[in-house]
């Protein structure tokens, strides 16, 4: 997996803290809380290994199988795992993120072999996780398998650390944290925010992250007039999160694909109403006129009239804030996860075929 991602960040801990070892291998090195980490590379040729290339990985990676009780493998097949290496002991989970599933608008697409590599990684699992009810619809069509081959198990939200308290000053404050790649639909929010200022002048705009479409959306401000509305932050350490939600009244997520949406389970921690595209795992994660409302993706005029539905509603903001929370609550803590990623592991390594 990726050392650096959150979701790690706070999995790895977790199991570690229930008494597991957890040993995170990794293309960078991050330090893990409570969890060993290695940096993923084939051995070089020395005097005990003359192997080629070839030979020298599957040695590595039986390794993997022959030292833990569970390989699971985060983020299909861009770690090099597969299950043609001989015989092994470990039972092997494949848990699908989202765009080694689907290719993100506008962002080089996979390659055959490796979509072809990625199929093959699930079907040959002995178990498969992903984080929504919705997208684990799209991973077993995507592999030739049922749904009902594919657990469900979220990445969820450190209440500790996200905590629940209404923003009620002046002015409203809407904001955006997802970053500026394509899929993500900043050039959607851009479009809507003078629509926004139309029906509400004294609302601003807090605006979080980086990428690709970060220079385009600073370049439509000016053009678009609402350079003055807008605070432009850029990317920021996840503890850091809390703090900013805390101050908005909406969170805005314009995606054009969401395996899950854990950004708004995030800002629902913290009583923020949530405006999202109508896709995917997105449907998992902002109940429609519960915890926010859904829109159809790309499409800014909708996007800006939900946006101000909240925005004039103290009291449906309030509400869908309460609501938000108490829904992570009961289905998203990290506590709770916790538990069930092990529940999971520990029927995955009964049910395997050990092979020897």
């Amino acid at each position: 997996a990726d050392a650096r991602s959150v979701h790690i960040q706070q999995l790895a801990p977790g199991l570690a803290a229930l008494g597991h070892e957890v040993h995170v291998v990794t293309h960078k090195l991050t330090a893990v809380d409570g969890a060993s980490v290695e940096r993923f590379a084939v051995p070089e040729p020395s005097v005990g290994n003359l192997r080629r290339w070839g030979g020298r990985r599957a040695h590595y990676l039986r390794g993997f199988l022959r030292r833990f009780d569970i390989v699971n493998v985060h983020f299909l097949e861009d770690w090099g795992f597969d299950l043609d290496i001989g015989s092994a002991r470990a039972a092997v989970v494949a848990t699908a993120w989202g765009s080694d599933i689907v290719d993100p608008p506008g962002e080089v697409p996979a390659s055959a072999g490796l979509v072809e590599a990625r199929k093959k990684l699930l079907r040959g699992a002995d178990g498969i996780t992903t984080c929504g009810p919705t997208f684990a619809q799209k991973v077993a069509a995507f592999a030739g398998l049922g749904v009902e081959d594919v657990d469900v198990i979220p990445f969820g939200v450190n209440l500790e650390r996200f905590r629940f308290g209404p923003h009620k000053e002046l002015p409203r404050r809407v904001g955006f944290f997802k970053g500026f790649r394509a899929v993500y639909g900043p050039v959607v929010l851009m479009e809507a925010i003078p629509l926004i200022l139309r029906g509400a002048p004294q609302a601003r705009f807090e605006l979080v992250g980086e990428g690709a479409e970060l220079l385009r959306c600073q370049e439509m401000a000016p053009r678009l007039g609402v350079e003055k509305a807008i605070t432009w932050y850029g990317r920021q350490a996840h503890d850091r999160l809390p703090g900013m939600l805390g101050r908005w009244d909406v969170t805005v997520i314009p995606s054009f694909h969401e395996a899950f949406g854990v950004a708004a389970l995030e800002s629902s921690a913290v009583g923020v109403p949530v405006v999202a595209s109508d896709v995917c795992g997105l449907r998992d994660t902002v109940r429609h006129g519960e915890t926010g409302l859904r829109v159809p993706a790309g499409d800014a005029q909708a996007l800006a009239e939900a946006v101000l539905r909240l925005l004039g509603d103290d009291e449906e903001r309030a509400r869908m804030g309460r609501a938000g929370r108490e829904t992570v609550e009961a289905e998203f803590d990290w506590r709770d996860l916790h538990l069930r990623w092990v529940r999971f592991y520990e029927e995955v390594r009964d049910q395997a075929v050990v092979m020897v």
